[in-house]
């Protein structure tokens, strides 16, 4: 009951890592990244076009620029383009559909989603 006792009745002590607060740290906790993303684009209006949102425009390469048209008239131009949207585009018949999801009237600048 000497030395024996103390060590076999001595509280254990365990070195481990506190996982929950290393989660807590790391720098992408909210930034995750989604898996599914909406195809926004932000786009000038040209001249005097009278867009909102809402508004549908078809999309086409022109000039090595992608340009909004409706009918016959081209009412704004996509600023940058990625390019996938334009190998995207490409494949698509030189034409897509763009849908008018926000607007900023004082500056002319459009946010255009792609369907």
């Amino acid at each position: 009951m000497g030395a024996d006792f103390k060590e076999k009745t001595r509280k254990n002590f365990e070195k481990c890592w506190d996982k929950a607060a290393v989660e807590a740290n790391t720098p992408d906790l909210f930034s995750k990244t989604p898996d599914h993303v909406a195809s926004r684009y932000e786009a000038e209006a040209l001249g005097d076009a009278n867009l909102a949102v809402g508004d549908t425009i078809a999309v086409r390469m022109e000039g090595g620029k992608l340009i909004g048209r409706r009918g016959v008239s081209a009412v704004l131009e996509i600023c940058s383009p990625s390019q996938a949207l334009v190998h995207s585009v490409a494949q698509g018949c030189n034409i897509a559909r763009a849908d008018i999801v926000a607007a900023d009237p004082i500056s002319g600048v459009f946010e255009v989603s792609f369907s």
